[in-house]
């Protein structure tokens, strides 16, 4: 969930120890320290920080002197904090604060409704923001990785869209004529043939010849298949 430059702070951070906090801070609640510090080392404004329960002697304002991270926020977003407490006869005691890191994503929901089988159009697309824990894996991270996607099974109106609803466009569709190349290290043979069944990039199809043998080759792109002799 976090970039190489932000994650490799982190990790530092966690190594060296607690960041210390200047001296004389004024009370506040530590769930409000932790925000601040976390957000701090995102080096953003599109969190958001939540918190577990908090032992009770630590909830409302407190003074916190130091604190660092325990872990470092995995791909769910959940870490730890280690906060120094000074409490009011001026002995400090160490508290673990699990907290949780929401991050703002665009995510894309089905405007109309689209069929099992349809290729997915920009104007089949609604746009929002929402805080999800984690990375967000399955959800695309730009319209790129669903215009042109066909849906596996059909994806009603309102539906946000994930990863698993969506398929790769078939570049070759059966009967139609494909740009065939066979080549090795000493030749290049160009020609047209005819699909006889439908595949993605990187399957595997079987092509008609214009001499009419069948011969396997691999989808390279639209209507292009790549042969073996």
């Amino acid at each position: 969930m976090l970039d190489k430059g932000r994650a490799f702070a982190l990790l530092l951070l966690c190594l060296s120890g607690a960041l210390v906090l200047p001296c004389g801070l004024s009370a506040a609640t530590l769930q409000a320290e932790v925000n601040r510090f976390v957000r701090q080392m995102y080096g953003g404004s599109d969190i958001q920080v939540t918190f577990a329960t908090l032992p009770p002697h630590v909830k409302g304002e407190v003074r916190v002197k130091t604190l660092g991270f325990t872990k470092v926020p995995d791909v769910n977003g959940d870490g730890i904090c280690l906060a120094g407490i000074e409490g009011k006869t001026g002995i400090e005691t160490n508290v673990y604060v699990p907290f949780r890191v929401l991050i703002k994503k665009k995510l894309y929901t089905a405007k109309h409704h689209i069929s099992k089988g349809e290729a997915v159009r920009p104007a089949d697309l609604d746009e929002k923001e929402s805080f999800l824990n984690g990375v967000g894996a399955d959800y695309p991270a730009c319209i790129e990785e669903v215009v042109g996607k066909t849906a596996k099974k059909e994806i009603p109106v309102g539906e946000v869209i994930t990863s698993q609803l969506l398929a790769s466009a078939m570049a070759v569709q059966k009967g139609e004529a494909v740009s065939m190349r066979a080549e090795n290290n000493r030749l290049v043979v160009q020609g047209k043939g005819t699909a006889l069944e439908k595949g993605k990039v990187g399957d595997l199809v079987r092509v008609k010849s214009p001499s009419g043998r069948e011969i396997m080759g691999k989808v390279t792109g639209n209507n292009a298949v790549a042969v073996e002799f």
